[in-house]
């Protein structure tokens, strides 16, 4: 069998797949299994096996999608495979708040959030990302930039409430609905200041038109919507409620504009500075090194990230 043989083999029975591999379990050694969703999922815990598994062998296997990695957990016979050696790691998405049934084990971790993107959506790692990519050392500047950040993810999250809401009326009647057909590239910017801008529909009425429209779906219950806005309405932690992908995405935006607009503007300002200034006056100028895309800026991300407090707890145990 050839290498693309195996990989369409894996693709399309990644169930089939994740036992098949699971045949390498032998009883005599200490290798872990982890069982994850996807490819980002595998970077993202990972990298945090490295730091508190350092000495223990850990094969990773993707299983593309949540409900393989719930099917692969129901498939095992526990009598057998030993819960410390065999693990899973699922995102909560909506669960609690559509009151659906979650896997509970002690070899089960779900996200405190949404999902591992929410992660990744943090002030500290937005601080790490202006000192190491952008070359800005100077505390003022990063100051502002993160009061900033804050501000508009602010304004973000109260954008984000009613799409929220639709999408769990979504998940909890069933309805085939991908969610990954909503661009947050067509609703939202943050311009040249910093601002977050709501784009203009003009071509729809409203924005569950939009919605419906890109997802080719025609459900929409006002009621139903109404109930899990209420819901989330006072929730103090938006993360649980926001899908992470779309959170990421305004972490890339403002990203981008810190790489593209603040370091810009810095480094004329330092290079006027620097033509007057002699040896230790002189300042490094700020510069981008890498550039931040939509499709790159999970991997930029991830190992910026401390390990949360949650993970943390289920990895010393194991």
């Amino acid at each position: 069998m050839s290498l693309l043989d195996i990989l369409d083999e894996k693709i399309l029975t990644p169930s089939a797949a994740c036992i098949k591999i699971l045949s390498q379990y032998k009883t005599n050694d200490n290798t872990i299994f982890c069982l994850v969703e996807g490819v980002e999922d595998n970077s993202f815990y990972r990298h945090f096996f490295e730091i508190y598994k350092e000495n223990i062998p850990v094969k990773y296997i993707v299983c593309n999608g949540k409900q393989n990695v719930i099917d692969n957990y129901n498939d095992l016979d526990w009598q057998f495979y030993d819960k410390k050696r065999i693990l899973f790691f699922i995102d909560k998405d909506f669960d609690d708040y559509i009151e659906r049934e979650t896997l509970n084990d002690e070899n089960v971790f779900i996200t405190d959030y949404y999902s591992i993107e929410n992660y990744l959506v943090d002030e500290k790692i937005l601080e790490n990302f202006i000192t190491d990519n952008c070359l800005i050392t100077s505390e003022s500047v990063i100051q502002l930039a993160v009061e900033n950040f804050k501000k508009q993810h602010e304004i973000f999250v109260k954008q984000l409430k009613m799409i929220s809401a639709w999408m769990m009326y979504c998940r909890k009647n069933n309805f085939e609905v991908c969610f990954n057909d909503i661009k947050m590239s067509d609703l939202f910017k943050i311009d040249n200041d910093g601002k977050l801008i709501k784009k203009s529909l003009s071509t729809y009425r409203s924005k569950f038109e939009y919605l419906c429209d890109k997802t080719q779906s025609n459900h929409f219950n006002i009621a139903e919507i109404r109930f899990f806005y209420n819901k989330i309405k006072e929730e103090t932690k938006p993360k649980k409620y926001i899908r992470g992908k779309y959170e990421l995405y305004f972490m890339f935006m403002y990203l981008k504009y810190i790489s593209e607009n603040v370091v810009n503007e810095i480094s004329r300002e330092v290079k006027e500075h620097n033509k007057s200034a002699r040896g230790k006056d002189k300042i490094v100028r700020p510069k981008s090194t890498i550039q931040i895309k939509e499709e790159n800026v999970f991997q930029v991300l991830y190992n910026k990230s401390k390990v949360p407090i949650k993970l943390k707890s289920f990895l010393e145990t194991i």
